[in-house]
């Protein structure tokens, strides 16, 4: 049997996000799922394990639109069902914009969207 135990809520949630290696081109790919200690996306190019990057994405709570800037580190990286193609595990080092108002923004992001309804649940 094994678990899928995580510290922090995971909640999934698509948008754009804009990756930036430290090495290489940058890529543009949709976020399939944030928690307050990272995000997972998936892409056809893959990203190396350890290797740092700097990420851009929004999100939208309490009627507004905020942009976030982090540099984070590639957790994990491995095929999914789809050949070509990656999910890409990224862990949150440090926000570049003020990083205790970033972390509450995204804490209460999940937060507020763990009380709604998942549309992809709801009866056929």
């Amino acid at each position: 049997m094994q678990l899928n135990y995580r510290l922090h809520d995971r909640i999934r949630y698509k948008t754009w996000v804009k990756l930036v290696p430290m090495r290489g081109e940058g890529l543009l790919s949709h976020i399939e799922d944030i928690s307050s200690d990272g995000l997972g996306v998936e892409h056809e190019r893959p990203l190396d394990i350890d290797s740092e990057c700097h990420l851009y994405f929004m999100l939208p709570l309490a009627g507004r639109e905020h942009i976030i800037q982090a540099r984070c580190r590639v957790a994990s990286c491995f095929p999914v069902e789809v050949p070509g193609r990656y999910h890409i595990g990224l862990a949150f080092e440090s926000f570049v914009s003020d990083p205790r108002e970033t972390s509450a923004l995204i804490e209460s992001f999940i937060q507020h969207n763990m009380q709604q309804p998942d549309p992809s649940q709801a009866p056929q």
